[in-house]
C-alpha cells in the first residue's frame, strides 16, 4: 500500500514538472514534447528502481521471517526429541536455534546421555551444525 502511493506520488510530480516544462519554454511545440518526453523517461526510470528497491526489501524481510520460523520450529522438535527420550527426558537443557544452528546448553547425568542428546539433536531436520554446551551434573 505504502509504494501505491508512493507511485502517485511520483506519477503526480511527474505530471506537474511536466507542465511546468511545457509551459516555461517558448519555442517550438517539438521542443517541449522532447522536453517531456525526458522528463517521463527519467522519472519511469526512478520509478522503476524504486519497485525494485522496494521488491528487493519485501524479500529479505520474507526471507527473514521465514528463517525465525523455521527455527523455532526446529528449536521445538529439537525439545520434543529430547523430551520424548526415555534416556534423557531432561529440562535441564536449553535448545537455541539460529539459521539452523542449535545451541545445547545446561547438563545432564553423564556423558552418554550428552553424546546421546547431540545425536538426536543432529537427527532433527533442519539442524545444519549443533553446539554442544552441555556439562555433566555432579550428584
Amino acid at each position: 500500500m505504502e509504494l501505491e502511493h508512493s507511485f502517485k506520488a511520483v506519477f503526480a510530480s511527474m505530471m506537474i514538472v511536466s507542465g511546468l516544462v511545457a509551459c516555461d519554454k517558448s519555442g517550438p511545440a517539438e521542443t517541449a514534447g522532447k522536453k517531456i518526453d525526458e522528463v517521463t523517461e527519467n522519472v519511469s526510470s526512478a520509478i522503476s528502481n524504486s519497485v525494485e528497491k522496494a521488491d528487493q526489501s519485501v524479500m529479505r524481510k520474507a526471507d527473514s521471517a521465514s528463517q525465525e520460523m523455521d527455527d523455532s520450529a526446529i528449536t521445538a522438535k529439537v525439545k520434543m526429541a529430547l523430551l520424548n527420550d526415555s534416556a534423557i527426558k531432561s529440562l535441564k537443557i536449553t535448545v537455541e536455534t539460529e539459521m539452523g544452528v542449535v545451541t545445547l546448553s545446561g547438563s545432564a547425568k553423564n556423558q552418554d546421555r550428552i553424546d546421546r542428546a547431540v545425536m538426536l539433536t543432529k537427527a532433527v531436520p533442519g539442524v545444519q551444525i549443533v553446539r554442544n554446551k552441555l556439562v555433566t551434573s555432579i550428584k
